[in-house]
């Protein structure tokens, strides 16, 4: 998979279903994102999790930060690569990004947005990791850090985190985000576009 089946992914329906559990994956199956990140899971169960994604023709990518029993290193991306073969991983750290960009993987990096200078700090980070895509956190941010990273980078950016009810995703996307990544069940199977 490549940024093309990703961005195509979000534009069949812009809301990522962010998995957290057992029960979260087992109701993907009738849901209608395209597209899943996968929040929970460990180096013994990973392969067969992400193979179970994979059977609901649904889009998995591997945040790599939250799943358990991997280094913080190349090595690590390296066996997520041959041994669970996801779409595509995310993470929060740049040298884990740039790892997995030398490997061939998809990989959308998470950035944290408490302040303006973050906003800064984020657009050299993407730079030097070379993502395919960026996750915004919190989601709810203004509409002119979408706009600043848009504008730099020309990549998808996902909002995600603290988007609890319909009204966060229409201002999020209002805002200028790609797509949106929320857990709620209940938000992944909004019509757009979005009524109020």
């Amino acid at each position: 998979m490549g940024p093309m089946d990703f961005q195509a992914g979000i534009r069949k329906h812009p809301v990522i279903a962010a998995l957290r559990n057992e029960r979260d994956l087992r109701r993907l199956k009738d849901s209608k994102p395209e597209v899943s990140f996968l929040l929970f899971g460990e180096i013994n169960t990973l392969a067969r999790t992400v193979k179970s994604v994979r059977e609901t023709g649904k889009q998995v990518y591997l945040h790599v930060d939250l799943a358990q029993g991997f280094g913080n290193d190349r090595a690590a991306i390296k066996y997520i690569k041959k041994e669970i073969q996801p779409d595509g991983v995310l993470s929060t750290r740049t040298h884990l990004v740039r790892f997995a960009k030398e490997e061939g993987l998809f990989v959308i990096q998470r950035l944290f947005i408490p302040d303006t200078m973050s906003v800064e700090t984020g657009k050299q980070l993407l730079k030097q990791s070379k993502a395919d895509a960026v996750e915004v956190m919190p989601g709810v941010v203004s509409s002119w850090v979408f706009d600043e990273l848009k504008e730099k980078l020309g990549i998808p950016i996902v909002a995600g985190g603290l988007l609890r009810r319909t009204i966060d995703v229409k201002n999020a996307f209002q805002n200028g985000a790609s797509a949106v990544s929320v857990s709620s069940e209940k938000l992944w199977n909004l019509d757009f576009p979005i009524n109020i």
